[in-house]
C-alpha cells in the first residue's frame, strides 16, 4: 500500500523510503538518544503539549504557507499536528515520520501516511519533495553534533519556495527558583549522557543562515505560573515529562529517588511563587 501511495504522492519509488509501521508502545532503549519514555501516558502528554503551544503561539502553523501539495511532519509523535494540518489543507498529502511509530494514534485521516525512519540516518526522500516541512520539540532526541546535518537534510527535501518550520525548547529559564535549578542540572546531566544539549536550539538561526536560509526568529516564554497563555497546560506537561524520567534522574545523578520525587512535587508551588517561565524558540523560513 505504501509503495503505491508514495509513488502517487511524490513521484519517486517507495524503495527509497523506510517501511511503514505501527509499532507497540515501548520504552526507549539505551542506545536511543530520546530521553523520554514511549508510553500511553507520553501520548497524552504530547497531545496536551500540542494545545499548550496553541494557546501560547496562537496558531499551529507559523510559516505563511499557501496551498501546499506535500507536507512532512518530522518527529510526528502522536500525529496530532499532522491531523490539524490535514484539516487545514484539504488538498495536501501528508507524511508523519518518526523513528518509532508506537506513539502514533491510528488510523490517520485520508491523504496521510506514516513512515518509520531515523532522522539521524537521513531522510528517505529525494531532494525538493515537500512544500512544507515541520519539526517540533526534538531537542531531547537530536545530539548536538547531529544538528547541522539534520538541518541540511530538512532543507534538502524542501522544495524551492517551500517552507521549513521549527519549534524548539531552549535551556533558558526566567525567574527560576532553587528547586527548578536543581532539577534542570539533573536533567542536563541525563541528557549529556546521550549527547544532548538543550542549549543547541539557540544556535538554530545561525545554522540555518549558514545554509542559505533567511529565517524569521521568535523567542517566546512558556509560562509555568498563573493561568494565561497555556500556563496550566505547560505546568502539567513539564511535570509529567520530569516525573516520567525520575528514576533515570536519580540514577545518573546518584541521588535517592525519594529526593527527586520530593523535589518534583515541590515545583508547582515554586513556579507560582517566582513566576517561572521557560524559553521557547520558533524559526521558519522560505527556501530560495
Amino acid at each position: 500500500m505504501i509503495r503505491h501511495w508514495l509513488t502517487r504522492l511524490l513521484g519517486f519509488p517507495a524503495s527509497q523510503t523506510a517501511q511503514a509501521a505501527t509499532g507497540s508502545l515501548a520504552p526507549s532503549g539505551p542506545d536511543d538518544p530520546y530521553v523520554l519514555p514511549r508510553s500511553r501516558q507520553e501520548q497524552d502528554r504530547l497531545d496536551l503539549q500540542h494545545f499548550a503551544l496553541r494557546q501560547l503561539l496562537g496558531t499551529h502553523f507559523l510559516a505563511p504557507v499557501q496551498h501546499p501539495q506535500a507536507i512532512l511532519d518530522v518527529g510526528s509523535g502522536t500525529g496530532i499536528w499532522l491531523r490539524e494540518a490535514a484539516r487545514h489543507w484539504r488538498q495536501a498529502r501528508l507524511i508523519a515520520l518518526d523513528k518509532d511509530l508506537s506513539l502514533l494514534r491510528t488510523p490517520l485521516p485520508p491523504r496521510c501516511q506514516s513512515i518509520q525512519a531515523d532522522l539521524l540516518s537521513g531522510l528517505p526522500f529525494p531532494d525538493a519533495s515537500f512544500d512544507y516541512v515541520h519539526q517540533r520539540l526534538l531537542a531531547a532526541a537530536i545530539p548536538l553534533t547531529a544538528w547541522p546535518g539534520v538541518l541540511a537534510d530538512l532543507l534538502r527535501v524542501t522544495r524551492p519556495g517551500g517552507w521549513l518550520e521549527l519549534v524548539e525548547a531552549t535551556n533558558e529559564v526566567f525567574h527560576e527558583g532553587p528547586r527548578h535549578a536543581q532539577v534542570r542540572t539533573w536533567f542536563e546531566a541525563l541528557a549529556a549522557r546521550r549527547g544532548l544539549h538543550m542549549a543547541a536550539s539557540l544556535q538554530l538561526p545561525d545554522w540555518l543562515r549558514s545554509l542559505g536560509l533567511d529565517p524569521v526568529v521568535r523567542h517566546c516564554q512558556a509560562p509555568l505560573a498563573g493561568k494565561a497563555h497555556g500556563a496550566p497546560l505547560f505546568r502539567q506537561d513539564l511535570l509529567a515529562s520530569l516525573e516520567s524520567v525520575a528514576p533515570a534522574l536519580a540514577s545518573v545523578n546518584q541521588v535517592p529517588l525519594s529526593q527527586v520525587k520530593e523535589t518534583l512535587a515541590a515545583l508547582p508551588a515554586e513556579w507560582e511563587h517566582h513566576g517561572t517561565h521557560c524559553g521557547l524558540l520558533t524559526v521558519w523560513g522560505c527556501k530560495p
